[in-house]
């Protein structure tokens, strides 16, 4: 073997030892983690933490967010869901017996329905709780209820008339 090929063979066998030793491959200078948090939508206070007033169902003006004089099913929607949220103080995507009863002010303003029979109404499966969905499927059946002419919102007028009464347990 010629000295040349030698020292080549030499060569790459140092280099493959030295690049085989490293546990990390460098690509350049370390770059140190970023401090901050990713940015995320607040979580929504418990319903016991707010006035009552303050709540996103409380009253016309609270429901109608655009101001144009009338409540959307989108608009009623989107409160009942931060209703959930907020009464959800277990962060668990269910509400019990004692977290609707701890959120009982606010649910009041629903027609005045109790805990008990908001639970009775609208879980669907008989499981004790209320899913989202749940929850959900009584907040829109209960707009329909508000819209009596069917046009998808709730002027004043709808909502200053006496509200149409809750569906009997189980119907």
């Amino acid at each position: 073997m010629s000295s040349s090929r030698a020292a080549a063979l030499l060569a790459i066998a140092l280099c493959a030892l030295s690049l085989g030793g490293c546990k990390q491959k460098q690509t350049g200078p370390d770059v140190a983690a970023s401090e901050t948090a990713p940015v995320v939508a607040p979580a929504m206070p418990p319903v016991t933490a707010v006035p009552r007033s303050a709540h996103p169902m409380a009253d016309f003006a609270a429901l109608d967010r655009d101001h144009d004089g009338r409540i959307a099913s989108a608009e009623h929607a989107q409160a009942a869901q931060a209703l959930f949220e907020m009464v959800d103080m277990q962060h668990d995507g269910n509400l019990g017996l004692d977290e609707l009863k701890a959120g009982a002010a606010a649910l009041a303003d629903i027609d005045g329905v109790t805990p008990e029979r908001l639970l009775a109404i609208a879980d669907a499966d008989h499981d004790g709780k209320l899913t989202l969905s749940e929850w959900m499927a009584f907040a829109n059946a209960r707009f329909g209820l508000l819209d009596r002419n069917g046009d998808n919102f709730v002027d004043r007028a709808e909502w200053d008339a006496p509200h149409p009464p809750l569906p009997p347990v189980g119907g």
